[in-house]
C-alpha cells in the first residue's frame, strides 16, 4: 500500500515592503532620538555654563566685597583720608603716588568697565597715631615726638607723614609722604629716626626726598602733624583683562574679560598680578556719600565721580558695586529661512541693568566685550551680581 507523498508548510519570509517599513520606522527612531539628544545636550550646555558663569560671578563679587569692607585699615586715623600720598623706594624707576583712600573708582568712558584700587595697611602689632612734637626739615634724618608716645613701632616700619590740617589731593604744595623707621625707638626716646640705606628702602638723601618742599631747608612737617604706622602697605587694584585697559592688560592676561588683581607690595615694590575669575565682562561701581550735616555715616548720595578735596574723599563712606558674569555657551537661534531676525531669537535681547542709586536703573554696556562684531553678544546669558559695601575703617573718622 502506498503513503501519499506530503508537500511541506509553505515557508514565508519579510517581504521587501516590509523591510522597507521597518527601515522608515527605525530611521524614525533615531532621528527623534537624535533631536531629544541633541536638545538635551543644549540644555545641559546651558545649565552648565550658566552655573559657571554664576560661580564665577558670585565669587569675583566675594573677593571684592572681602577687600573693600577691609579697605582704609591703618590709614584712616586722624581725618588722613584725601591726601596725595607721596613715596619713592631704592630700586623704583617712578614715584609711587596714590589718594590715600580706601578705595578710589577708575570710571570707564562711556559704559566701560570700571576698576577699583583698594588701600590698606598690614601692621603686625598695635600702633598708635603719633603726633609731631617739633617742626621736621625737609632734610631732617628725624622725627621728634613727644616722650613714650612712639608705640608698636621697630625697625623696617612703612611710615607715613600727614600733615595738619589734611591737604587736599590736588594741593601742589603739601601731601603725604611714606618712609621707614630705619632703627628701634631707644626705650624713653622722643626720636623716630628715617635715615637713607639699606634698612629705609622708602628714605632718600635730603636731595631727592619726597618731603615736601623745594630746598633742603625747608621745613616739610610742622609741629603738629601726624604719623601713621603701617607696618607694610597693601594696594591692590582690581579691573577685567582685553578691554584695552593697558594697564590691567600688563603683562598679558591668559583670557581676556576675566577679573584680574594687581597687588603691589611696598616691602619688594613689586607689582604682581593674579587672574581671578573669567567671563567678567562687566565691573560698575560708585560712591556712597554722606552729605548730611552732621554727618551721620550714611550713604545718601550715590556718584561715580571721584572727590576732588580731603573734605569730599571724608564722606565717602560706602561703594556700590556690579559685576557681570557671562555664560560661555553661545546660544545663537537662527530665524526662520529668508526671515530677519528678531528678538524672539536672541537669547539677551537687551542689555542688563544695575541700579546705581538703588532705584534707577542703568544699562550694563556688555556689549563692548562680545567674542564678535555687531549682534553677538545677544547669543549669551548674562547674570548681574550687585551689592553695597560699607566702609567699616571710615566709620572711626572723626565727625
Amino acid at each position: 500500500m502506498s503513503v501519499p507523498y506530503a508537500t511541506p508548510a509553505a515557508q514565508r519570509g519579510v517581504t521587501l515592503i516590509e523591510l522597507m517599513v521597518g527601515m522608515v520606522i527605525g530611521l524614525l527612531a533615531v532621528l527623534v532620538i537624535a533631536q531629544v539628544t541633541t536638545v538635551y545636550e543644549g540644555r545641559k550646555r546651558t545649565i552648565t555654563a550658566g552655573s559657571d558663569a554664576q560661580v564665577n560671578g558670585a565669587l569675583a563679587l566675594q573677593v571684592l566685597q572681602r577687600d573693600v569692607q577691609t579697605s582704609g585699615y591703618g590709614i584712616s586715623e586722624g581725618g588722613a583720608i584725601g591726601c596725595r600720598m607721596v613715596g619713592q623706594r631704592a630700586g623704583m624707576a617712578t614715584r609711587f603716588e596714590r589718594t590715600l583712600a580706601p578705595v578710589v573708582i577708575t570710571d570707564g568712558a562711556n559704559g566701560a568697565a570700571d576698576s577699583l584700587d583698594v588701600l590698606m595697611s598690614n601692621h603686625a602689632d598695635f600702633a598708635l597715631p603719633t603726633r609731631v612734637a617739633a617742626n621736621h626739615l625737609r632734610a631732617g634724618s628725624v622725627f621728634v615726638i613727644s616722650r613714650n608716645t612712639g608705640l608698636g613701632h621697630q625697625k623696617g616700619d612703612l611710615m607715613l607723614a600727614v600733615p595738619v590740617p589734611t591737604p587736599d589731593p590736588t594741593d601742589a604744595n603739601r601731601h603725604c609722604s611714606l618712609f621707614n623707621l630705619s632703627a628701634d625707638p631707644v626705650a624713653g626716646s622722643h626720636q623716630l629716626v628715617h635715615d637713607a640705606g639699606a634698612d629705609g628702602p622708602w628714605n632718600q638723601d635730603p636731595t631727592a626726598t619726597v618731603f615736601p618742599g623745594q630746598q633742603t631747608t625747608d621745613l616739610s612737617y610742622p609741629a603738629g602733624s601726624l604719623l601713621l604706622n603701617l607696618g607694610s602697605l597693601i594696594s591692590r587694584r582690581f579691573c577685567l583683562t582685553g578691554l584695552a585697559d593697558g594697564q590691567c592688560d600688563t603683562p598679558a592676561a591668559q583670557t581676556p574679560y576675566q577679573l584680574r588683581q594687581l597687588s603691589f607690595d611696598s616691602r619688594t615694590g613689586q607689582t604682581t598680578a593674579d587672574d581671578l575669575y573669567p567671563q567678567i565682562v562687566q565691573l560698575q561701581a560708585v560712591y556712597g556719600l554722606d552729605t548730611s550735616a552732621p554727618a551721620d555715616q550714611v550713604a545718601d548720595v550715590w556718584s561715580a565721580a571721584s572727590p576732588t578735596t580731603a573734605q569730599g574723599w571724608q564722606r565717602v563712606v560706602a561703594v556700590r558695586v556690579a559685576v557681570v558674569a557671562r555664560s560661555t555657551q553661545n546660544e545663537q537661534r537662527p530665524p526662520p529661512r529668508g526671515a530677519a531676525r528678531t528678538a524672539n531669537e536672541w537669547v539677551t535681547p537687551s542689555l542688563p541693568v544695575w541700579y546705581p542709586d538703588g532705584v534707577t536703573s542703568a544699562p550694563l554696556r556688555v556689549d563692548l566685550a562680545p567674542p564678535g562684531a555687531g549682534d553677538d553678544w545677544r547669543n549669551y546669558r548674562y547674570k548681574v551680581f550687585e551689592t553695597v559695601i560699607p566702609l567699616r575703617n571710615l566709620l572711626w573718622q572723626p565727625a
